[in-house]
């Protein structure tokens, strides 16, 4: 092909000819012998496009050109059919570009006049695009990461190249899925984040050119996220102590261990929250002030590269605070002048002490509490009754930790004013 022919299929002279071919094609009524045929100087192609010049044509009967062309991909791949009409008979070049990559195609070109009849068509021309753009010659990861894969390629050394795609699937069985389109062609690196543990992945890369022509994928690679540490499941939580659940562990695993963490939940299936952070040690001293409360507890450790085990998979531990005293009863009140004898019943041997309350009720909104401490009998005698005010007490066990029991049964006295 002479230097001529590449210098006019230039980037100005494509946008002439497809300002030129716009329109329903007319449909030829008849073959007219006389009308000149076209004169093929050449061709030009490649992935998705076909160029063609002719000779001018001088004849005035000539209004424009019409193309066939097959299609390969249907029933009938040999057959051409009138693909479209340039309607100016001064053009001499024609561009196709929609065509698939690697594939044979078959033209002619034929003129027309003002009545739609053509002149005898050109012979087949063949025509074949170039092939697919492949990817990238090198691509990559960089070995096993947390949750994370880290790709590195490098970049085309095609100019048309402006970004790449990178597609992802995961343990090898699902479909391919585009997860990131990076843009520039001297870029070589993406980070691909958010991974399960523990997980094999898939990648692969596609380049894309100016004009969205994507490449044939690279090869593909494979990286495997690194592995939680294994759960600890030897947990043990102690019962019944006073003010503290004490949580112990032991772990095959603790020379990979850097620390621990411990998390509590109010039931076995309920929501676990942090409640200790880095401990070196595998123990751990809950202060719970409440009395008969139960948590449950897991614990998981966390390796030199910040990655925890799988707090799911941890079998909780249970543990539970000291009952509370039973409480008095039987609270019996005696009134004798201004003074009050106030008995009771001890139903817990782990009383050491009881709380004696006194309410005051000393008239409309005016009230007053009193509180005896440290009582070592189960019998109490109040001889400061006043004539006019009323009473009401109550009195809780106290054992040797300090905890108490619910309140017994209340009693009311109330001294009649002197008349």
């Amino acid at each position: 092909m002479n230097n001529y022919l590449i210098k006019i299929l230039s980037a100005t002279s494509i946008l002439v000819l497809l300002s030129a071919c716009t329109g329903a094609p007319p449909k030829p009524a008849q073959v007219d012998k006389s009308l000149p045929k076209i004169s093929i100087n050449g061709y030009l192609s490649d992935m998705t496009a076909a160029a063609f010049e002719w000779k001018p044509i001088t004849d005035a009967r000539v209004k424009g050109v019409i193309v066939y062309r097959n299609d390969p991909s249907s029933k009938t791949p040999n057959k051409l059919l009138q693909i479209d009409t340039v309607k100016n008979a001064k053009v001499t070049h024609y561009l196709d570009d929609k065509l698939k990559p690697e594939t044979l195609y078959q033209y002619r070109f034929a003129t027309y006049n003002a009545k739609g009849n053509t002149s005898l068509a050109t012979k087949k021309v063949s025509v074949k695009t170039k092939p697919l753009l492949g990817s990238v010659s090198f691509f990559s990861t960089s070995g096993s990461l947390v949750r994370a894969a880290k790709l590195v390629w490098r970049p085309h050394t095609d100019s048309s190249i402006v970004a790449y795609r990178l597609e992802r699937r995961q343990n090898g069985a699902d479909k391919w899925r585009n997860i990131a389109t990076i843009k520039g062609r001297l870029n070589a690196e993406y980070i691909d984040t958010d991974l399960k543990d523990n997980t094999r992945y898939e990648y692969r890369l596609k380049s894309v050119t100016y004009n969205d022509i994507i490449s044939k994928p690279s090869q593909s690679v494979a990286v495997v996220t690194k592995a939680p540490p294994p759960p600890v499941n030897a947990i043990n939580a102690s019962q019944g102590k006073a003010g503290v659940i004490k949580v112990s562990w032991k772990d095959d695993n603790k020379a990979n261990i850097v620390y621990y963490q411990v998390y509590r939940a109010t039931s076995e299936t309920g929501r676990y929250k942090l409640v200790a952070d880095r401990l070196k040690t595998m123990r751990y001293n809950d202060k719970v002030s409440k009395p008969s409360q139960q948590y449950f507890y897991k614990v998981i450790g966390v390796n030199k590269d910040n990655l925890g085990g799988e707090l799911r998979a941890v079998k909780p531990a249970v543990g539970t605070t000291i009952d509370a005293p039973r409480g008095p009863k039987n609270l019996v009140a005696m009134v004798e002048n201004a003074t009050v004898q106030l008995t009771w019943k001890s139903t817990d041997k782990r009383a050491v002490s009881y709380i004696v309350t006194k309410e005051i009720s000393k008239g409309f909104m005016s009230s007053e509490t009193k509180v005896f401490k440290n009582i070592k009998k189960t019998l109490m005698i109040d001889s400061s009754l006043k004539h006019g005010e009323e009473y009401t007490f109550t009195v809780v066990s106290v054992d040797k930790n300090g905890i108490k029991s619910a309140p017994s049964n209340s009693v009311n006295v109330k001294l009649e004013d002197k008349k």
